[in-house]
């Protein structure tokens, strides 16, 4: 009976001491990228996400320039659409 007791204290340690390791671990990850609470970066990342979508719209202007038919009226449209982009 005695034996089991050590064994589950033995358990509950090794399982203590496991989690506490993991949780280390995975604060000293957050601490190195920044941990999430910088204003700054929090700013950054919106900046840059508004100038993500800035690129993907003209990327898209550009595919259709790529694709569009070779008449005329779509030519003017897309050259003016080119000329609002710069």
């Amino acid at each position: 009976m005695e034996n089991e007791y050590v064994l589950l204290v033995i358990m509950v340690t090794f399982i203590i001491g496991v989690s506490a390791t993991e949780m280390f671990k995975h604060y000293l990850k957050m601490r190195q990228l920044g941990g999430g609470n910088n204003p700054q970066l929090e700013d950054k990342l919106t900046q840059m996400s508004l100038q993500n979508q800035v690129l993907i719209e003209r990327v898209q202007v550009l595919e259709r320039i790529v694709t569009d038919a070779e008449d005329n009226a779509a030519k003017t449209t897309l050259a003016q659409q080119i000329e609002a982009l710069k």
